[in-house]
This record gives C-alpha cells, structure tokens and sequence, in this order.
C-alpha cells in the first residue's frame, strides 16, 4: 500500500471490494446525501473556517521562536503587511498546516514571507497544490496582491477590485510582441468584484518600451473572430466510420456542417467582395496607395494559406508568425510609418558604410598599385593600418546589409516578388507597373522585381490612416482543388489506416471497385484501439506499441533506398541473404512490429512509464541533446527506441505518400523527460525527481501527469487476447498486445501518487460490480497469456 503523510490513500484489493485503509484515514472518508463515499480534500480542510476558531486561526503552536510562523512574529508581518493581525494568524495556521502534512512540497521561507504579507504569485511554473492554495487565499480576502500570468488573469474567475497590467507586450515567436485586444480586455475586466464592487480600476503601466500609444492600439483594435479549429484525426476516422455502420456517410456530414467549412464559404464572399473594391474606378486614390491595397490583399492571402496548410511555399508557424506581423504592419498606417523611416536608417547608413569602404579601397589603390598582389609582409606600417580599416569597414557593410535585409519592408517585398511569379491573373504585378508608371523618375523597368527601397518609398507616399483587412484573416479564399481541404485529409487518413490494417474493406468493395466515399469497411482490433484513444496521433502510438504496421506494404520505397544504402557501404554479404530466405514469407513491417512486441513485453513498469512518456510529452525549452538523453535510458529502452524509429519512419512515409498534412499525422519521439518519469515510477521521491529533471514544479508535474494520462488510456483499452508468433502474414493489425496492456496499468498505479495525481475513491454500485468481475476474468487470461510468452523466444532483432 502507497501511502503519503496526512493524505488518505489506499488501493482495493482484486478480491475485495473495500479499501484498505488506516484508522486515520477512514476518518477522512465522508459520506454525501447521495449516500457515496469520498475523501475530504486536504486543501479545503486547511482553508477551510474551522481555522477562525481558537483552535485554529488563533492558536499557532508547534513551531520554532526563529521560524516565520512563530507566535512572536505574527505581529511584526501584520505590521509590515497587507493583512490584519487576526488575518495575519488565520494564513500562518493555513500554511504551517499545509508544510506540516505535505513536508515534500512545504512552502520555503520566502514564499511564506509573502504569504504572510498579503503576497501571492500564480503561474504555470508552481505546483497544481501552491497555485490553489493561492487562489482560495485569494477568494477569502486573505491575498491582498497577487502576481500572476494570463493563466489566472484571464482564465480563473477571480475578480478583484483593482488590477495592475504591468506590461502590455509579452514575448512570442518573433521576440517581444504588443498583447492583443481580447486578452488586454479580458485582464482589465477582472477589476470589480460583482456584487462587491460598484466599479473597478484598471492601471496599464508605461515602460520604456511601450507607452501610452500603444495602450490605445491595443485598446481600440478590433478583437479578432472565432477561428475554426477543427482537425480530423485518425481517432475520429474510426469513430464516425464505426458509426456509420462501416460507411463515410456520417464523416461528411460531420465535415460539412463544420465551422470550418462555413468560414470556407464566408472568405469566398469577402475574396469577391475585395476584389471588386479594388477593382473599381469610383476610388479616388494614387496607384502607389492601390498598391499598397493589392499587397495587403496578396499578404493575407498568403497568411490565410498558411494557416490552413495550403500554401505552397510552406506551412511552419514561424511563417505564420511572420506573415502576420506583415499584415499588422500593412494595415497599420502609423506602424508602417514607423517602419519605412527605421528602413530609411538602415538603408542610409548602408549607403555611408558603402561609400567609406569604396574611398578606402581607392585610397588603397593610390598607394602603390604595383604592390596590391603582394603579400601583407611587404606593406609598411601604413599600409597595414589601411588594410585593417579596410577589413573593418567590409565586417560594417555586411552588418548594415543584414540589417536591410532583415527589415519588415525587406520580407513584405520578398513575399511580393514570390507572389507574383506564381499568381494566375497578375493583379499584383499589374497593380505594381501602375505605381510605376505614375511615378515622375521610375528607375524600375517593365517586370522588374519589387525592391525594398521602392516599396519604401510607396510606404511614404502613403497616408497614416489605418487599413482595414481586406479578408477575414482566421481563413483563406479555397482554390478549386483544395475547396474541400478538410473532407480530402479525412480520406487520406481512412486510406492510412487501411494500409496499416485499421480498416479492412467491405464484401462490397471486395467484389467492385467503388467510390471511396461510398465505400464500406470494417473496424478491426486494431482499429477499435485507435479509436479509444484520445492522444494527437492514436495510429503512431499504436505502431510505436507494436499493435499495428504497414500490412499494405505502402513504404516499400523506404526499404529499396535502404537496401540501396547498404549494397553502397558495402553491408550486404551472403548471411543476410541467407536470412532473407528464411524470412521471405513475413513482410518486413511485420517483422519490426513483431520484434518491437517482443522487447516491449520484457520491460518493468517503469521502464513502460518512461517509453509511453516519450509519445506524448513535448520538449521544454531547456533539454538534452538527443543523444545525452539516449544515453540516460535503460538498455531495454534504447533497444525499443531504436526499433520505434523503423515505425516511425515507416508510418512518416506512407502519411507522405497519401497525402496527410503534417500537421495532423505528426509523430513524436522525445526522449528528454524519459529519465525523470521511469524514475518517478521506480518509486523515487518528489525532491529526487525535480533533481533529475532540472524543471520548475509545475512543469514537472504537467509532463507526469500527460504521462500518466497515456498509461491510463493504454491500460484501459479494450482486451483483446494476444496472437501467437507462429510466422504467419496479417493483414489485420492485431492491436496492444495483453502484457504491454498490463504493463500500462502496473505503471499507471506506480505513477499515480501525491503531488502529480490522488485519485479519490468511490463506493462502487452494481455496474462496477459487474465490471471488477470481467476485470479479473481478463487479469487471469493474462497472466495465462503472459506464461506463454514467456515460454516463447522470439529470434528477431531491429
């Protein structure tokens, strides 16, 4: 039994339906009017009003003269403090409780210095336990002042009179950004307590980066529309097939009645829209200032791309980052404004920089020309002086070039140029000759590229009033092959898991060759595994599990250029024929997939705990090399690992072939947290972990808990007995094998211990009756299953 200091927890027995629990802990178990048990959480017992009672609030005992929470010193923090001397008492009770039961996740010194004055934070970066503490101090009044993040500001209802916005840009993927409208307001709006508070104010700060300018941008921008975030997953494919009976009819629907689809058919109007206003003779405006118009249309077109993945020059979110700072920028006549005189600097400092470097090398050329191939030994003193300042100046050019040409003007001139090459009807290009030729001296000639200095000087001539967008810029106008862009990828992804034995086609099919989207298939063992699991990419965890391979043979590519490869290094010999004799009735994706079972089911739970890990946690900012954190793992988890990647690659290329986005069939192999969650499950303590890791307490509980989650979905898949190794061909994917199924639970229940998860327990009616029963029918076929395996050796490597 697991047990934590001052916290109820027990685990029931596979025979016995009550929980084994201590005296004391059964007297935290309550009862409620609808006759269930459940466990009284510590938090709201040690913040509960019991402590405004003498025995609580007012009595603070057990503690050290010299301690922040000695009797002696209530009076002096109440002195220095935000707080009352009887609140003062009431949070030193709270806290010397809450060190007192929970010595691995106390509050140090500091923090309860600034508990006790009334003083609070609130971020990502502290545990789950620290931050509610904080928010309930903060409800009762007993917080004065609170620091916090957008996660408390914005998303916890926690009004408070007043609040203080101390900076109104924060940094995102191009550096230090200005915050948008809908989250400025949202903060400003926790000012003013209802029914408490008449009004509330609000006080945005002025730094010396941003000032009251800014403020009113921000406050008088437009918020930006609801933006569709609908992605099909193969999760979902499985699902809406198995609910339709086997057929696609309830997938489209689902599809077509998306927001997705209808922000398709709005951007198509507001495309129609803005052309025409571009297009008509009514507006009295320069042909400099209508193409500033066209490019502003051209930037959101190709933003809008972007974001929904059709663009052809990329799809990162750097790009998208990137691309919308250009539009801001464009739309902005006072930003833009701002803009075209920093490129002004640039380019005029550039232009002494050039002109120094010409009139020293000239200078040089004076000299001597007889001497300028001779080695730097011959020059005088002079000479070598001019020689360095001429180095110099060279490193200042190429400086002052980078900065031109990292410039916004630079990039919005470069999209320009990339536009126009590739657009159909030329309005870009057509809109740009107009702006030349209205021009008194145009140096540019016919078809010229876009440069920035021109662009620059349109910039100039341009009005500072704002530009509205042109489009809605959450969406892009649908070419005529990408209209139905969402439906296309939920095909591609019916077709992936056919090719890895996901689906199985219908008699039907069988006998015709159909249309795909009247097709009709059938859900298989795998496949129903897919379905159950909630995770980004089911299919990759599956393949990265064993449970399913390329049964179609669609990477078959990938093993030619390898073979390839080999035959070029000179690997290839007369035993790997001979092996490839033996083994030639047994594709080689279910070979690995095989063998990738085989070492999976020899690893200890915690080992399982630490692989599942790197499926599904992402990287922190701050993390090993690849390769230092493959050195941290087990044998047996390099040995996975290694065999995980021929999945990977594998399942990357038939995604390619099909045409998946990759953004949806993303596959994801971090081993950096691997170390820190097989330890955790191993048994280690808190401190020992957040040793390992390296990480803040909240970061570290957000990658247990993520890994947690995985192994309690593993765990709970369907059951699904396991299928001897006999060398015959599937081409069905046979889904999670019984004893890694086993291994998820065993390392799930491992994992699953205070700060990162307590799991409350409820008294179980008829339902889980029936249920512990089928559990322990499945937990005895198991352990049948399990001695089998391990009476069978399988005599394979990756």
């Amino acid at each position: 039994i697991m047990k934590g200091r001052g916290r109820g927890r027990g685990r029931r027995h596979s025979n016995n339906s009550d929980w084994d629990l201590n005296e004391d802990e059964l007297a935290m178990i309550q009862q409620d009017e609808e006759g269930r048990n459940f466990r009284a959480d510590l938090l709201d017992q040690l913040l509960s009003d019991e402590f405004s009672t003498p025995a609580g609030a007012d009595s603070v005992v057990g503690v050290e003269d010299d301690s922040f929470l000695a009797e002696t010193n209530i009076q002096y923090y109440a002195g220095i403090g935000l707080l009352s001397f009887h609140e003062t008492k009431g949070v030193a009770a709270r806290v010397l409780a809450f060190n007192t039961e929970n010595p691995e996740i106390a509050f140090d010194d500091a923090t309860v210095e600034q508990l006790l004055c009334g003083i609070g934070s609130h971020h990502a970066g502290i545990l789950p336990a620290h931050k509610a503490f904080a928010e309930t101090l903060f409800r009762m009044e007993l917080m004065k002042v609170v620091f916090a993040t957008e996660t408390l500001a914005a998303g916890i209802n926690m009004p408070a009179r007043s609040t203080v916005i101390c900076s109104m840009a924060k940094r995102g993927d191009l550096g230090m950004e200005l915050l948008e409208t809908a989250n400025m307001l949202q903060m400003a709006g926790r000012a003013g307590r209802r029914g408490m508070d008449v009004q509330g104010t609000c006080v945005v700060a002025s730094t010396a980066f941003e000032g009251p300018e800014d403020a009113i941008t921000i406050l008088t921008n437009e918020i930006k529309p609801v933006v569709s975030q609908f992605s099909p997953s193969y999760a979902l494919a499985v699902n809406l097939i198995d609910r339709g009976g086997g057929k696609l009819d309830v997938a489209k629907n689902m599809v077509e009645k998306s927001f997705a689809v209808w922000e398709s058919q709005q951007r198509e109007e507001d495309l129609k829209a803005a052309l025409a206003e571009l297009g008509s003779e009514e507006n009295d405006i320069s042909p400099e200032e209508q193409f500033l118009n066209v490019l502003q249309l051209t930037l959101e077109k190709e933003l809008i791309e972007a974001r929904d993945g059709t663009s052809r020059t990329g799809i990162s979110q750097s790009k998208v980052a990137k691309l919308a700072a250009l539009v801001d920028v464009l739309a902005d006549g006072k930003k833009l404004k701002k803009i075209s005189k920093r490129y002004a600097g640039a380019a005029q400092i550039l232009d002494l920089e050039q002109s120094t470097l010409k009139y020293l090398e000239r200078e040089l050329r004076e000299m001597d020309p007889s001497d300028a191939d001779l080695p730097p030994d011959f020059f005088d003193s002079e000479k070598m002086e001019l020689l360095a300042e001429i180095k110099t100046q060279r490193q200042r050019v190429v400086k002052g070039e980078r900065e031109v040409n990292k410039s916004i003007l630079s990039a919005m001139a470069k999209v320009a140029n990339n536009r126009m090459r590739d657009e159909v009807d030329g309005s870009l290009a057509k809109a740009l000759l107009a702006a030349r030729l209205h021009g008194e001296e145009s140096t540019f000639p016919e078809g010229a590229p876009l440069e920035p200095g021109e662009l620059n000087a349109y910039a100039k001539m341009s009005s500072k009033k704002n530009r509205r967008p042109f489009l809605d810029q959450t969406t892009s106008a649908p070419s005529p092959e990408d209209e139905n862009d969402s439906w296309n990828q939920m095909l591609a992804l019916v077709k992936i898991l056919e090719a890895y034995g996901c689906l199985i086609p219908g008699t039907e099919m069988v006998e015709s060759d159909s249309d795909p989207e009247t097709d009709n298939y059938i859900v298989t063992d795998g496949g129903e595994h897919v379905g159950s699991l909630g995770m980004d990419n089911s299919l990759w965890q599956l393949c990265a599990l064993g449970g399913a391979w390329d049964v179609a043979y669609e990477s078959s590519e990938l093993d030619k250029f390898q073979d390839a490869f080999a035959d070029f290094e000179g690997e290839d010999d007369g035993l790997v024929d001979e092996e490839k004799d033996d083994s030639i009735k047994i594709p080689k994706p279910q070979t690995e997939a095989e063998t990738l079972t085989s070492y999976l089911c020899q690893f200890s739970p915690s080992e399982m705990a630490g692989y599942v890990s790197s499926l599904v946690v992402d990287a922190p900012r701050r993390a090993d090399s690849a390769l230092e954190s493959f050195q941290k793992l087990t044998h047996s988890q390099q040995r996975v690992v290694q065999g995980a990647l021929l999945s990977l690659e594998r399942l990357v290329e038939v995604q390619r072939r099909l045409g998946l986005d990759d953004t949806i069939g993303k596959c994801q192999l971090e081993l950096s947290s691997c170390d820190v969650v097989t330890a955790w499950a191993s048994g280690c303590s808190w401190n020992e972990a957040l040793s390992i890791s390296g990480a803040a307490p909240g970061d570290l509980v957000r990658t247990l808990s993520r890994a947690l989650d995985a192994l309690r979905q593993l765990g709970n898949l369907p059951y699904l007995p396991a299928r001897a190794l006999d060398g015959t061909v599937r081409l069905e994917a046979s889904g999670i094998h019984p004893r890694i199924r086993s291994l998820c639970k065993g390392a799930a229940n491992e994992m699953d211990r205070y700060p990162v998860k307590d799991m409350l327990p409820f008294e179980e009616g008829d339902e889980d009756e029936s249920e512990s029963e089928d559990d322990q029918e499945e937990e005895e076929e198991e352990e049948e299953e399990d001695d089998v395996f391990e009476e069978e050796e399988v005599d394979a490597s990756i």
